[in-house]
């Protein structure tokens, strides 16, 4: 088990639920909140979201956007994440690629 991961994806969490609350309270960074908006854009029409999460029990090929109810060769499964929360994270990535590194330092 890697406890640097574990604490690491828990940071992730928690900090994406924190700039959540910060939204609903008109309290958001709206520099951030741009980049949120656009990772919402993208999530809402991916095929992997269902409700608010996205799917595990499917895989997408991120280059052709294929979508799979089974492991295939380059394609990715869902992550099963809130969606709300995990586009506020400002350390989080689409495991498809599809956004994240935003606000990496450079």
């Amino acid at each position: 088990m890697n406890i640097k991961k574990i604490f690491g994806q828990s940071n992730e969490i928690i900090g994406g639920h924190f700039n959540e609350l910060r939204s609903k309270m008109g309290l958001a960074n709206q520099n951030e909140e741009v980049v949120f908006s656009l990772r919402e854009e993208i999530c809402n029409a991916c095929p992997l979201k269902n409700g608010n999460n996205c799917d595990t029990q499917k895989w997408i090929d991120p280059q052709t956007l294929e979508v799979s109810k089974s492991p295939k060769n380059g394609f990715i499964r869902g992550c099963g994440c809130r969606l709300s929360a995990k586009q506020r994270s400002k350390q989080s990535l689409c495991p498809a690629g599809f956004w994240g590194g935003e606000f990496d330092q450079k």
